[in-house]
């Protein structure tokens, strides 16, 4: 969605006293309102209601129900939600949390990362705008799988519950968390050890002061947020699950993390480090953080994996490209995490 569209939009919206976040519920409810889905959070149910009455300020002005028309019908299924999230929420999104949407292209191509097995449990527990959640909806069409998603920020778990739902497939199961995941509750533990994949983009290095899970890189003091993910997301997974997340590019370079570099060696099997050029994030939140995708599968038992699959991205232009071809070189990266059959190489 181009920005002059939303300045349009947020300009009709501004004469009726509707600015923000609430011209977001406003776009979100009518979403809902066209879709109607069944079968949603509470959460979501209060915010529909919500947008709904604020909608009701402008609902004798025919060219702000013509410019909701026309953007749904534009965009049925709400990809351009995150887009219209960030633009009236965005300075909030950022500043405050550590969090980056991942682009699409990039959450499609960590998805094709996995293996596809019927019945399997999804999970993001930073879902943010819920684009891994429908990527792996979309990758397990003709499979059920049960996707759940958490985030602690219950505008956006309105967010990604809404864009799961318009894209959501009639075999597969949702649920949705809002909470703080370095402050477990016991909401979300008896999940621990249940989870098949976890595809994430976790905020980055963001001070933790307190880890309530069971955490050795927190006794080694790392007190950052996507260091102690690691540990967090070994505590959801169970025996042989995969972690497939961005991390910054720090944690695999940095001296200052050579000790966390080595417990996860310990504990995890490190199937793949793939490392992104600058500006992977420039088309979703105009920053040039360094990320990297790692790929880890929890250990089901003591022995480790010695060979361990590197790919440079040298540029973001070839991005798409490149993870394919190097998906593609190894007959889909999925099968060296599951056999290990197949000869690693060091790029």
């Amino acid at each position: 969605m181009e920005i002059q569209k939303l300045k349009e939009i947020d300009r009709i919206f501004r004469q009726h006293g509707i600015e923000a976040e609430d011209t977001f519920k406003v776009i979100s409810a009518y979403y809902l309102n066209v879709h109607k889905p069944s079968n949603i959070s509470k959460l979501l149910q209060n915010l529909w209601m919500e947008g709904n009455s604020i909608l009701d300020k402008a609902s004798n002005d025919n060219i702000a129900k013509q410019t909701l028309e026309y953007t749904v019908a534009f965009d049925y299924y709400g990809e351009c939600l995150p887009i219209i999230y960030q633009y009236f929420l965005g300075k909030r999104f950022r500043d405050l949390s550590g969090k980056f949407f991942t682009p699409r292209n990039l959450a499609r191509l960590m998805t094709k990362m996995l293996p596809v097995k019927p019945d399997v449990i999804i999970m993001d527990p930073t879902c943010g705008g819920g684009t891994f959640l429908i990527e792996a909806s979309k990758r397990w069409t003709n499979n059920s799988c049960t996707l759940v998603g958490n985030d602690i920020d219950k505008m956006l778990v309105a967010l990604s519950e809404t864009m799961t739902l318009l894209n959501k497939q009639p075999n597969h199961t949702i649920t949705f968390f809002n909470d703080n995941i370095y402050d477990i509750t016991s909401n979300q533990k008896h999940l621990f050890g249940k989870v098949d994949y976890i595809l994430a983009n976790p905020p980055f290095s963001l001070p933790i002061e307190s880890f309530k899970v069971s955490s050795n890189l927190y006794k080694l003091g790392y007190r950052n947020s996507d260091a102690l993910f690691i540990d967090l997301c070994w505590n959801y997974l169970k025996p042989g699950g995969h972690l497939v997340c961005l991390l910054p590019h720090s944690i695999i370079t940095n001296k200052e993390y050579e000790k966390l570099r080595l417990e996860i060696e310990r504990i995890w099997e490190i199937a793949a480090v793939i490392v992104l050029p600058e500006g992977v994030f420039n088309s979703t939140s105009n920053t040039t953080t360094r990320a990297d995708i790692v790929f880890l599968r929890k250990q089901t038992d003591v022995k480790n994996v010695s060979n361990i699959v590197f790919a440079n991205i040298s540029d973001i232009k070839h991005l798409a490209y490149d993870v394919n071809m190097f998906i593609d070189q190894y007959s889909e990266l999925s099968s060296i995490v599951s056999d290990f059959d197949i000869e690693h190489k060091r790029n």
